[in-house]
């Protein structure tokens, strides 16, 4: 049987969210630095669509945040 390993957390959006606005980041600036559309951002930011290991690397990335932030570490 194969056990599939979740990388991120569960809750990792909220993380994101929470970071943008703390630092009062708009979320057209945000999404454009991580390569990807306003709308699409929103969507990951109100849990409507699932938060992809890629954007997560980016996000960290760009907003210049260590990696575990968002990784499911238990």
């Amino acid at each position: 049987m194969i056990t599939l390993v979740t990388v991120l957390k569960k809750e990792a959006y909220k993380e994101l969210k929470s970071v943008i606005d703390k630092r009062g980041l708009k979320q057209n600036y945000v999404a454009q630095k991580i390569g990807i559309t306003p709308n699409y951002l929103g969507q990951i930011l109100n849990g409507n669509r699932k938060l992809s290991t890629d954007v997560a690397i980016k996000a960290a990335q760009v907003l210049e945040l260590p990696l575990d932030v968002f990784l499911n570490l238990s």
